[in-house]
């Protein structure tokens, strides 16, 4: 029976649209975005060209449900609840060794080498993917803000505080894992380098530095 439905999935099948957008991201990150084709996405999938446009009338609109479908996972994946009861530099601990734990999975790297080159390349996409998927919150900001009521952090901003971290995380793991390509770099030394670093601006200076976590 031919599937019908609208563009966007309205109608069609869940499970088939997944097939498809799982497809796409195998075949984007082996060829890249460029490099690739309706066609080819088509045959990964087992599906006939005619119902890939269905689900998706372009191959932007691929690239778009890829970065919002990372976006997701990366939220979740990520989302630690603030825990009054341990130490601080732990919970950060926790938080980097997400980010180790992400460019350690083959699947998520290729996202994040696809949606960099396609995103350099085009920044109107970068700007349409992320009006199509603004997110539901920082998880990491939401933490920052927790632990700054709590009196354990000094982050009178906790999105700019997130960032920071964020930023001293990816420049040591992420971006070297996206353009090294190699075993994911690090070891305990700079991870906790990195959290005493991060902890040496953030820590309430009336408070001594909590004891290390084991």
């Amino acid at each position: 029976m031919r599937e019908r439905g609208t563009p966007g999935g309205r109608g069609l099948s869940e499970q088939k649209r997944e097939s498809i957008l799982e497809a796409a991201i195998r075949v984007f990150s082996r060829g890249g975005f460029e490099g690739s084709s309706m066609d080819l996405v088509a045959r990964e999938a087992d599906a006939s060209k005619r119902t890939v446009y269905n689900y998706f009338p372009s191959k932007d609109d691929l690239l778009r449900e890829i970065a919002a479908r990372f976006g997701r996972e990366m939220r979740e994946f990520k989302r630690f609840e603030y825990d009054p009861s341990a130490p601080i530099e732990a919970q950060l601990l926790r938080f980097a060794d997400a980010e180790l734990e992400v460019i350690r999975n083959e699947r998520w790297m290729g996202m994040i080498r696809l949606l960099v080159a396609a995103f350099v390349r085009s920044p109107e996409l970068a700007r349409a993917a992320v009006k199509r998927d603004p997110g539901s919150g920082d998880p990491l900001a939401d933490w920052m803000r927790a632990a700054s009521r709590d009196g354990r952090l000094e982050a009178r901003e906790p999105e700019l505080a997130a960032a920071v971290f964020r930023a001293l995380l990816g420049g040591a793991y992420t971006w070297p894992a996206v353009y090294g390509g190699g075993a994911a770099p690090g070891g305990e030394a700079l991870k906790r380098e990195l959290v005493e670093t991060f902890l040496a601006r953030y820590r309430p200076s009336k408070n001594p530095p909590e004891r290390r976590a084991r």
